[in-house]
């Protein structure tokens, strides 16, 4: 079976669209969605009605949640507050109703996701090394753990090994097989805002008969979503993130 995994997406309709498309063309069996679904971009609504249409599951990512005041917004900064406030202004109650009834955490036989960490999920916790990665093994009993909200690609082992999923700009993916006796948390990197230096969406595909994940970049109509930011009048610096990668 092979699983497409989408995450941090942060209403970029083109950006979400490409994703789909690519996973459609791989012939996944089954999509999942990581969180934020919203925030900073222009297109909210659209992108929680695809979501809602492709996904066979969806978590709750803090973007979500806030939007619709279910998560404190002092602790974002004042790019993410205005984006949320603006956001909130342009969700249908049916949209607020969706989001509000996300889970934190789902989990299958082999893997789970969860958008930020399997320990306190709703604190939104960041995983960035292989010692906070450590702390959360107990907190999961599956074998690997799909993770977001760094918008980073990472791959952290039980082991405390880790690896930066760097793909060249010249090789659109990259395969990594999974070691039995060894389990894992997996950022699948952000598909509408990446920040790793790299302003191509990232996604994931794992297979589980194969037990291997790949890692996925594309490109998309950044331009586009960058003039719809600007239209809207949110922050220009959440446009101009957009074509650095940051």
């Amino acid at each position: 079976m092979k699983i497409g995994f989408l995450s941090d997406i942060h209403a970029n309709l083109e950006a979400l669209e490409t994703a789909i498309s690519i996973l459609h063309n791989e012939n996944v069996d089954k999509i999942y969605c990581i969180g934020d679904i919203i925030g900073y971009g222009a297109n909210p609504a659209s992108c929680i009605d695809i979501i809602e249409k492709e996904c066979d599951g969806i978590v709750a990512g803090n973007h979500d949640w806030a939007s619709i005041g279910k998560t404190d917004i002092t602790y974002f900064n004042m790019y993410g507050r205005k984006a949320i406030l603006w956001t909130a202004k342009k969700l249908s109650p049916y949209h607020k109703s969706f989001l509000a009834e996300l889970p934190l955490f789902l989990a299958n036989r082999n893997w789970c996701i969860v958008h930020s960490t399997p320990i306190e999920p709703v604190k939104w916790h960041y995983v960035f090394t292989p010692t906070q990665a450590l702390h959360q093994f107990n907190h999961f009993d599956e074998k690997v753990c799909f993770i977001g909200h760094s918008h980073s690609p990472i791959i952290f082992t039980d082991k405390g090994g880790y690896d930066k999923i760097f793909i060249p700009q010249d090789n659109k993916t990259k395969l990594i097989k999974l070691a039995d006796y060894t389990r894992y948390i997996i950022n699948v990197g952000s598909v509408g805002q990446p920040r790793d230096g790299d302003s191509r969406g990232s996604l994931a595909i794992y297979d589980a008969d194969e037990k291997t994940v790949e890692f996925v970049r594309f490109e998309y109509q950044i331009a586009k979503t960058q003039q719809k930011i600007l239209d809207a009048e949110l922050p220009k610096f959440l446009a101009e993130r957009l074509s650095q990668g940051i």
